[in-house]
């Protein structure tokens, strides 16, 4: 396993942003651009074309990359995961029973200006935001490292729809609230992530329950009774007999 961090372009971190603020998005996508960046006119830019709005985030964000020391940012992640990756490929390892010292050795961590940050499966790249900290940028790395690795694993065995692996479909709801049950199995993992006391999957998860009980609670009992492979399935079907609840819970 092998993790390069770099920093695109502005036009990059355009991009990224943009796919969030296409089409009708729930405000749990959008608001956290206008949190960020106060300077943004959230009334303006919701009526520009994607043209306008290319051209008005370009206005807004050109430089700010350049002022914040990016370079030595860069190092001062790369070096924070050169010193945890050999605990990091051990843990996942052994959640998944795979051997991954030649696999997803081309792995790219862009920064960006993008608070919302999407992970891209064919590529096995992911974006990290600009204000992390190394610490931060690990506690990021694993969250997306573990959907590399999960979808690796289920598209081996389920030999399904790749397009299903995103939202808003069941298999990628499945695959957020299984990065909390995987990270917490391991003290590996979670004793080095930053943001795992305070959730590593969305925040709706920790509220979710079915008849009563957090459904994070039982997906753990499933994965701590079970091979992987086994969980999986076991999981999806849970998923699947439950679609509409946890679902109505997505907010």
């Amino acid at each position: 396993m092998k993790l390069v961090y770099k920093t695109p372009s502005l036009e990059y971190s355009i991009d990224s942003i943009l796919l969030f603020h296409e089409g009708a998005q729930s405000d749990f996508w959008t608001e956290p651009l206008y949190m960020e960046f106060p300077q943004i006119d959230k009334n303006k830019f919701n009526m520009l074309t994607r043209h306008n709005k290319r051209e008005y985030l370009r206005e807004i964000l050109g430089g700010i990359l350049e002022t914040n020391e990016t370079t030595e940012k860069i190092i001062r992640y790369q070096n924070y995961w050169d010193a945890n990756v050999i605990n990091i490929q051990e843990a996942l390892e052994e959640a998944f029973g795979l051997q991954l010292s030649d696999k997803f050795n081309h792995m790219v961590g862009n920064i960006t200006l993008n608070p919302i940050c999407p992970r891209f499966l064919e590529s096995n790249t992911f974006d990290i935001y600009y204000l992390n900290s190394e610490r931060g940028a690990l506690g990021m790395a694993l969250h997306e490292i573990i959907h590399f690795v999960w979808f690796h694993v289920w598209n081996s065995y389920f030999h399904d729809n790749k397009r299903e692996y995103e939202m808003p479909h069941l298999t990628w709801i499945l695959s957020e609230m299984a990065v909390d049950t995987i990270m917490r199995h391991d003290k590996r993992l979670y004793s080095i992530n930053p943001y795992f006391a305070g959730g590593c999957a969305y925040d709706y998860f920790y509220t979710m329950k079915i008849d009563e009980k957090p459904i994070l609670e039982t997906l753990f009992e499933l994965f701590e009774n079970n091979s992987m492979l086994d969980f999986m399935e076991k999981s999806y079907n849970y998923c699947l007999e439950y679609e509409t609840d946890i679902r109505s819970q997505m907010k």
